[in-house]
């Protein structure tokens, strides 16, 4: 395999396991970010060093490039003093300038095969050896993809070497996609989420908040692997707590709370089978009769029986208050009301998206905590099932039982039973949450934060991963950011959001958070378990991606704030114009 291109500088100056520097060749194309190599044995005693292709490379990466003009020093500080400088040295000033290049070591190169990988470096660079620029060949075999590998975009200084992330190191361990609003988040999303459904056909699930991925499409397959899912709330799976978050009941009005709850326990335990709407509007009712009759008539689930509770005048205000909360809650959301399982409707081999437009940010919080609850309990559940029942096949090969052979047939029937409500469940899902900062808020501890941190935690161990997408980092919720250990982190300019991700990445380092501020859009700084080596991307365009003449889309463009008042003011103009027609012939018209 071919290691190196052409010689760019001599090692020279103080080097460690970690780092180098060399002075570049007169007129060498280096740039900020590329890729060099050097051997580690010593080419200026070693003649076997100097000529060997079995000799050991190390890779490094240009942090730093600083010209120097020796003719031109620094002690000569005004302006007239350099003046007299360029006209005694002349021509030869150009002869004595030098470019210093400091490199971040990466490792040393291990080459498979057709793949490479970097290991450890535990000996300096000698001075005097020379530095190269790494290879094209060399980098396509560190960025190595395989079967189980999907394609996000090209390294951003070589564009013929395309940039692969290890999909199961992805999802089951988790990843996040970071960036300043107009960075390229959704675009870096839909990527993953193309690659993911149509080259691995898996089962991705997206949270959309505010219609960004309403319209998507995929590369080639257009929309026959999207679900658009409309968010719905299934209130009979909802306790009092959920339901007065949902109506917006204030978390201190606790007797509005209580009361709410006396009802609401009656209300499902007299109407078993009942959900959706219906079920709120009977528990409308109900309250409206306590106050009708002055008296609450509650079950008591505790006691198993019935307790009656006069209602004075104050209690009669309060539970008006309820029902006032309820009603406008049927009047502004009652169409999502619903007694259809959500979870159901998520199909395999699908980007599944849930559309939560509809619903404001404290109801997201209560039916994204109730959804991701259900995901996860079902696939810990058939995950437990499978293994026990693997376990349960081996013992009965080598023993007889008939109790076995029982339980080996109930944890199938159970299985089944997923299989056939929640095919989907049946197998790993991929969850991406947009907009995460609204579920997982820092220092907030609801439903939806709950299950987001134990999904970040134990996720992997049954086939739940999960992708977070945030253009405000430092609002998350710090236990679930470190637990994403692929971090995709395009342009972040607020020094707070900067500060957090590094705090919350252990591959991110100070100097490529450095990159980070300088970064274009759809440009990104990639790191973490998914990739073999931190990299500087440039994130294929995803509505350019096409195969069979269909191209990838999505939504949430920004409102055409310019071309809206210039179409006002065209229609102003047309109005205009056709008025004073009218007035030429005579006609009054009302427009």
């Amino acid at each position: 395999m071919k290691v190196k291109e052409k010689e760019v500088g001599i090692v020279t100056g103080e080097a460690s396991v970690n780092s180098f520097q060399f002075y570049a060749q007169p007129d060498v194309d280096l740039k900020f970010g590329d890729f060099v190599v050097a051997k580690l044995c010593k080419e200026s005693r070693e003649r076997e060093c100097r000529w060997s292709d079995e000799v050991e490379w190390v890779i490094g990466t240009v942090r730093g490039l600083k010209n120097i003009n020796w003719l031109l020093s620094e002690g000569k500080s005004t302006y007239h003093s350099l003046e007299l400088d360029i006209r005694e040295y002349g021509e030869s000033i150009g002869e004595n300038e030098a470019m210093i290049v400091s490199v971040r070591v990466l490792g040393k190169v291990r080459i498979n095969g057709e793949m490479a990988e970097v290991v450890p470096n535990r000996v300096p660079i000698p001075n005097g050896n020379r530095v190269y620029r790494a290879s094209s060949e060399l980098l396509k075999a560190i960025y190595y993809g395989g079967e189980a590998f999907i394609e996000i975009g090209n390294l951003l200084l070589r564009e013929d070497v395309p940039i692969y992330l290890n999909a199961n190191e992805l999802v089951s361990r988790h990843f996040a996609v970071l960036a300043v609003t107009g960075a390229g988040k959704s675009n870096a999303v839909s990527v993953l989420i193309g690659e993911t459904v149509n080259k691995l056909r898996g089962t991705v699930v997206v949270l959309d908040p505010h219609g960004d991925y309403t319209k998507l499409r995929l590369p080639g397959t257009g929309r026959k692997h999207v679900k658009l899912i409309e968010a719905k709330i299934t209130p009979e799976e909802m306790d009092s707590e959920e339901l007065a978050d949902l109506i917006e009941v204030a978390s201190n009005a606790t007797i509005q709370r209580e009361f709410l709850a006396k009802a609401w326990e009656t209300v499902r335990y007299e109407n078993r089978g009942v959900g959706g709407r219906e079920l709120i509007e009977r528990l409308m009712a109900t309250i409206n009769e306590w106050i009708t009759n002055r008296a609450a008539y509650f079950w008591d689930e505790g006691k198993g029986s019935y307790i009656t509770e006069e209602l004075k005048g104050e209690r009669i205000e309060t539970l008006r208050g309820v029902v006032y909360r309820i009603r406008r809650f049927l009047r502004n959301y009652g169409s999502l009301l619903t007694s259809e399982d959500l979870v159901s409707q998520i199909e395999s081999g699908k980007a599944n998206v849930i559309d939560l437009g509809p619903l404001d940010e404290g109801q997201m919080k209560v039916v994204v905590g109730k959804l991701l609850g259900k995901v996860f309990e079902t696939r810990l559940d058939y995950e437990k099932a499978r293994k026990t029942l693997s376990r349960l096949k081996d013992d009965l090969t080598q023993n007889r039982n008939s109790a076995t052979a029982e339980k080996i047939k109930e944890l199938e029937s159970f299985m089944r039973t997923i299989e056939k409500r929640s095919p989907a469940l049946a197998e790993p899902i991929l969850i991406i949450v947009e907009e995460a900062h609204i579920f997982a808020p820092q220092g907030e501890h609801n439903d939806a934060v709950r299950i987001l941190s134990r999904i970040a935690r134990e996720g992997r161990k049954f086939g739940v991963g999960l992708g977070i997408v945030s253009q405000r980092p430092n609002k998350l919720n710090e236990d679930v950011l470190s637990q994403t250990n692929t971090k995709i982190i395009l342009r972040i300019v607020n020094p707070k959001d900067q500060d957090y991700v590094l705090k919350a990445s252990e591959q991110l380092s100070s100097d490529l958070l450095g990159d980070i501020t300088s970064l274009g859009k759809g440009e990104a700084v990639i790191v973490g378990q998914a990739i073999s080596l931190p990299a500087l991307v440039k994130v294929h365009h995803f509505k350019s991606l096409c195969e069979d003449g269909v191209c990838g889309d999505y939504g949430g463009e920004d409102i055409g704030v310019v071309n809206r008042w210039l179409d006002r003011v065209k229609r102003e103009e047309e109005e205009k114009r056709v008025e004073r027609m009218y007035e030429e012939e005579g006609i009054d018209i009302d427009f």
